[in-house]
């Protein structure tokens, strides 16, 4: 009896060692939130682009105890409906910034990108640029570690078991924040693998040691992407050289709309300022500018050529 129990259990474990197992899933991309499961550390979300249908309340935040200060953003109130009218805007216009690809609309929603249009080669997730995701040039994370809501949380912010939480989504009780968010001027289609590694990288230059708040992604990988020119070399983010005054003037425009934040330092503004000099905006960039001048009450006037006001470049 016993030897015969024996054999059965030997079988048992036999069967168990050779049924097959599930494939282990490829690492994600590391960038924005839970579409890379990229987190700061302590809890604060790194990201910029969220997942499509991640079930997140989007509800509106609370209406500004203050008036709304002029400059930036003055009617759009959530990254979902910025998102949106992004989609309305860049109906005449579907080509990404940093790769130059052509993009479609998909049945179900969201847009797929024609990656043969501009011999864009995968570098690590390929599902990930299969889509297109809207890049905030001035990364969610590093003006939203400048608020106390993202970095150490608020009483408002607490889940359904009271536990407190903090990061982006903590960073939206705050209506500036969702101001900057959701300001149309700082947001472009972007090839969805780019956005990810890219992450909260700084552009052109290191940010000098002493930045604060620092940037919180660090890599010393190179990615190249095939024929888009756009790279990521060492902890640097460089977008092709066609788009770089638009990246520029998107980043100068959300330092002067938001002077209380301070999160542009001093040798990034001269490149910004150096990169606009020599892309100067062309018919598309002033017919996005004042479609957006249209929808969110503003205008970027690094674009339009209206001086910004006397001292607005400098704190």
């Amino acid at each position: 009896m016993q030897g015969a129990r024996f054999v059965l259990f030997t079988i048992v474990l036999a069967a168990i060692a050779c049924a097959p197992r599930p494939p282990r899933a490829a690492p994600p991309t590391p960038g924005h939130d839970d579409v890379a499961g990229h987190h700061d550390p302590g809890g604060a979300d790194a990201g910029d682009e969220e997942p499509e249908d991640d079930g997140e309340d989007e509800r509106p935040p609370p209406p500004p105890s203050e008036p709304v200060v002029p400059g930036g953003n003055q009617k759009i109130r959530s990254f979902a409906e910025a998102k949106r009218l992004l989609g309305k805007i860049y109906e005449r216009h579907r080509v990404d910034l940093y790769c130059g690809c052509t993009f479609f609309p998909k049945e179900d929603h969201g847009y797929r990108v024609d990656l043969a249009s501009c011999g864009y080669v995968v570098a690590r997730d390929a599902a990930r640029a299969s889509r297109i995701e809207w890049e905030h040039a001035v990364p969610a994370a590093t003006f939203g570690r400048t608020f106390v809501e993202w970095t150490h949380g608020d009483d408002r912010c607490v889940d359904r078991k009271g536990k407190r939480f903090k990061g982006r989504k903590c960073a939206r009780k705050s209506p500036e924040f969702a101001r900057m968010e959701a300001d149309l001027h700082n947001l472009f289609p972007v090839v969805g693998e780019v956005n990810g590694l890219r992450g909260d990288l700084p552009m052109g230059i290191l940010d000098p040691p002493d930045r604060r708040p620092p940037h919180q992604q660090k890599t010393k990988d190179v990615f190249v992407f095939g024929a888009c020119k756009s790279t990521i070399d060492r902890g640097v983010f460089l977008p092709r050289p066609e788009v770089r005054g638009d990246v520029a003037r998107a980043a100068l425009y959300m330092d002067w709309a938001y002077p209380s934040r301070r999160w542009l330092d001093e040798d990034h503004r001269r490149l910004f300022e150096r990169w606009s000099a020599e892309d100067p905006p062309d018919a598309w960039e002033r017919e996005r500018n004042a479609a957006i001048a249209e929808r969110q009450g503003n205008a970027n006037p690094f674009i339009s050529g209206g001086a910004p006001p006397a001292g607005s470049l400098t704190h």
